[in-house]
C-alpha cells in the first residue's frame, strides 16, 4: 500500500527520495525490518534441525508404541 501511494506521489519511483518516504513511512506505520546475517541464518538452520529430530523421535515412539499394544 506504502508503494502504491509512493508511486502516486512521486514522478519517478522508484528513486532515491521516493524509496525513503517509503521507509520512513514504513517505520511510521510500526513496520521493522528484520536484519539477517550469518549467525541468523546458522541459528534458524540450527532449530531447523533440532526441530526436524524432534519430530523423528517422537514418530519412532508412538511406531514402538503402537508395536507394543498389538503384542
Amino acid at each position: 500500500m506504502v508503494i502504491m501511494q509512493a508511486r502516486a506521489k512521486f514522478a519517478t519511483y522508484p528513486s532515491p527520495g521516493a524509496s525513503h518516504w517509503v521507509h520512513s513511512e514504513y517505520i511510521k506505520h510500526g513496520g521493522q525490518f528484520v536484519e539477517v546475517s550469518n549467525d541468523t541464518k546458522q541459528k534458524a538452520a540450527a532449530k531447523k534441525h533440532f526441530e526436524e529430530k524432534k519430530r523423528e523421535r517422537l514418530e519412532q515412539r508412538s511406531e514402538h508404541t503402537k508395536s507394543k499394544d498389538r503384542k
